[in-house]
C-alpha cells in the first residue's frame, strides 16, 4: 500500500499545480470505497531500481466490515505484516478505521518494530527493538474524525480522486510512530495531468501527501517526510505503487504493482 506500508508516518504526492488541503466536507462514499482486490507488488530500491522483495495486499470482508491485510517479504529475510480493521459508514457516511497494526520482523523472526492503534479507545503503542536500547512508548490519543494509518490511507485518497471533479474535500489525519505515537493532519497535492509512470509501464496519476502544519508550513513542511503514490486512472484509480520510507527515518522503498 499501500503499502504501502507504514513506514513510520509517510504519505505524499508530487505536482505543484493543484494543492488541496483536506478540510471539512463529508460526501457520500462510493460503493468502491472498500474495493481492494488481491494485488501483488514488487519492492524496489528507488535509487537503483533493483528488486529487493515482494509484497501482497488485499481487503477481506468480515462480519463487521473489512480487513486490509498486507504482507511484505524482503530477499534478506526481513518482513512485515500490516492489518487495518475497517467499518463501513451508515447512510452514505465514509468508512472508518477502527484498529491498526504494523509489525516488522528481523530475519530470525523476532520483532524489530511494532505500531499499534485502537481508534475506539485512542490507545497507541510504538515499539522499537532495532537499537541497543529497546524503546516502548504508549499513549492515549485524541483521535480526530477520518483518521487513517499505513496502507489504509489509500481508501480516502481514492475516493477523493474519484470525486475531485465535483470539488469535494474532506479532513484527513494519519497516525504514525514518529517515533512516538502521533496523529498528523495531512495535505494532498495532485499532478494536473496523467503521465506514464516508467516503473509501472503505463499511465498513472501521481499524488503527494505530507503533514499539514498550518501557518508553520512555510518553515516546517520542506523538512517533513512525504510519500509519492500512483493511481491508475484507467482502472478506477486503483493504487499501483508508492515511494516512501519503510518506517520513520527508515530506508526508502518503492512499491510497484506487478502487471
Amino acid at each position: 500500500m499501500i503499502t504501502t506500508r507504514k513506514r513510520g508516518w509517510t504519505v505524499a504526492v508530487a505536482a505543484f499545480a493543484i494543492i488541496v488541503t483536506m478540510a471539512g466536507a463529508c460526501p457520500a462514499f462510493s460503493a468502491d470505497a472498500l474495493s481492494f482486490p488481491p494485488t501483488r507488488f514488487t519492492i524496489l530500491n528507488p535509487d537503483t531500481g533493483i528488486a529487493i522483495g515482494r509484497s501482497r495486499y488485499r481487503v477481506e470482508s468480515t462480519g463487521e466490515g473489512a480487513t486490509l491485510h498486507g504482507e511484505n517479504n524482503y530477499y534478506d529475510d526481513q518482513s512485515d505484516v500490516e492489518t487495518a480493521q475497517i467499518r463501513p459508514g451508515a447512510g452514505g457516511e465514509p468508512p472508518r478505521l477502527v484498529e491498526f497494526d504494523h509489525t516488522f520482523f528481523n530475519a530470525d523472526g523476532s520483532i524489530q518494530r511494532r505500531t499499534h492503534l485502537d481508534l475506539k479507545s485512542g490507545a497507541a503503542t510504538c515499539i522499537d527493538n532495532s537499537g541497543a536500547k529497546k524503546s516502548e512508548q504508549a499513549d492515549l490519543l485524541s483521535i480526530p474524525d477520518n483518521t487513517w494509518a499505513g496502507a489504509s490511507i489509500v481508501i480516502p485518497i481514492q475516493e477523493f480522486l474519484r470525486a475531485r471533479d465535483k470539488g469535494l474535500a474532506r479532513a484527513i489525519h494519519v497516525f504514525s510512530c514518529a517515533p512516538g505515537p502521533k496523529v498528523f493532519a495531512i495535505s494532498v497535492k495532485i499532478d494536473p495531468a496523467n503521465a506514464v509512470w516508467a516503473a509501472y509501464g503505463a499511465e498513472a496519476i501521481r499524488v503527494e501527501v505530507r503533514p499539514d502544519f498550518g501557518w508553520l508550513n512555510v518553515i516546517v513542511a520542506p523538512l517533513a517526510p512525504k510519500i509519492h503514490a500512483w493511481f491508475d486512472p484507467n482502472a478506477g484509480f486503483a493504487f499501483v505503487g508508492d515511494d516512501a520510507t519503510r518506517y520513520y527515518k527508515g530506508p526508502r522503498i518503492m512499491l510497484v504493482k506487478t502487471r
